[in-house]
């Protein structure tokens, strides 16, 4: 069980309040191997599940995750991460990772190696959106429709 056999990662560079840093982290080389748990000095974060702004997490393209966290009756749920460029939050990407919900209130990760540099995930400690699969259907009349050029 990932849960219980994870790796820690505690790098505060990671943070979602590290903006506009000296240096550019990347995660294009490392290698990712099992299940990773974040943490920004020692207390327990999550990859943020809401769009990040650039040059934020001690990178110029700063990792989030898109479709929110899991409950722990998900079990292993897999995850778009994007990355915010040209005004849209899921420029870069998308990369899937796998992850998962603890008993405990905590989250465990199965990184994937990045594409490109500077990217690198994003770490947070604040609140999170657990996984709403279920859309409600929104019945858009034509006079409402914007056209995007």
């Amino acid at each position: 069980d990932p849960c219980y056999n994870y790796t820690e990662l505690d790098e505060t560079w990671r943070s979602i309040n590290n903006t506009h840093a000296s240096v550019r982290n990347c995660d294009k080389y490392v290698s990712w191997s099992g299940w990773y748990r974040l943490f920004i000095n020692g207390v327990s974060a999550h990859i943020p599940d809401t769009c990040v702004e650039r040059s934020s997490c001690g990178t110029n393209i700063a990792l989030w995750m898109r479709g929110g966290h899991p409950t722990v009756t998900d079990g292993v749920v897999t995850r778009d991460v994007c990355g915010y460029a040209a005004s849209y939050c899921c420029a870069y990407g998308s990369y899937p990772i796998k992850v998962k919900a603890c008993p405990g209130n905590y989250y465990v990760y199965e990184l994937v190696r990045t594409t490109f540099c500077d990217s690198a995930y994003c770490a947070d400690t604040g609140s999170i959106n657990t996984s709403s699969t279920s859309v409600t259907p929104v019945t858009i009349s034509p006079g409402n429709v914007t056209h995007c050029v």
